[in-house]
């Protein structure tokens, strides 16, 4: 695997994605699919925010093609990504490519981690601060490359927002084209904030108000790689999931 580089009120959105068909799934697991699943995006409120509450519940979901997803968005600054991947892409694989915690603690260890991952460290490139604005290129398990985050160099790339190196079928943040001359929508954004490469974060539920809810609708079979864009939970806290969708279909799994 690749390494980094070293050291409701809210309103709902409903999307319908077609993906790329993969093959026949198992009885196993056509048994255990359900029509349409709930997934907490970060944990349930009330509770302390941080790292440790950085986690999609469940964490890998399998559903039957055609049904729904509910991403179901808890506390504050995320952003919902989601990446085909190689259907025999593990957690591992993605965990590795990411920041690492001490030596011997575990990948579910958020709160060891964050000892190493979330502190202030200057790392001497580019006066870059902080694990989470290196450059990290996530694989999967074919060793295809999924992510390329790039640096984060004087905070001007807050999100890890790669539509280039993978089949991106989701992104609630990031980039959008600016309008030049002799432009306009719907072809681009003409509002001067589209300079501002970052965008939004979604709206995430408190202790008393719920938060955005984002259902996607999948209407192709595979494995898809769900991760929240903040840099810090996604390469520091390792905030990410996979949904995997079954059903008939020829394998085209890349």
């Amino acid at each position: 695997m690749n390494s980094p580089s070293r050291i409701v009120v809210g309103a709902a959105l409903t999307l319908t994605v077609a993906f790329p068909t993969i093959g026949k799934a198992d009885d196993k697991d056509e048994k255990k699919a359900l029509e349409d699943a709930v997934v907490q995006f970060a944990q349930q409120q009330p509770q302390a925010g941080g790292p440790t509450t950085h986690f999609l519940f469940p964490d890998d979901v399998t559903i039957r093609k055609g049904g729904t997803v509910n991403f179901l968005v808890n506390g504050a600054a995320h952003g919902i990504a989601i990446h085909r991947v190689s259907k025999r892409t593990t957690r591992d694989d993605i965990a590795d490519d990411l920041c690492q915690g001490p030596p011997g603690s575990a990948e579910n260890d958020r709160a060891t981690r964050a000892t190493v991952c979330n502190g202030a460290v200057v790392t001497g490139v580019d006066a870059i601060v902080g694990t989470q604005n290196l450059n990290y290129d996530i694989t999967d398990g074919k060793g295809n490359l999924i992510i390329h985050t790039g640096q984060n160099v004087a905070n001007a790339n807050n999100r890890v927002d790669d539509s280039e190196n993978s089949e991106r079928l989701l992104a609630t943040s990031g980039r959008v084209m600016g309008c030049g001359p002799g432009e306009s929508e719907p072809q681009c954004d003409s509002n001067a904030l589209s300079a501002n490469a970052n965008g939004g974060f979604l709206m995430g539920s408190n202790a008393t108000t719920p938060g955005n809810r984002i259902q996607v609708r999948f209407l192709k079979t595979g494995r898809f790689l769900v991760i929240c864009m903040n840099r810090g939970h996604f390469l520091n806290d390792h905030m990410f999931g996979f949904v995997n969708v079954v059903g008939e279909g020829a394998d085209d799994d890349k």
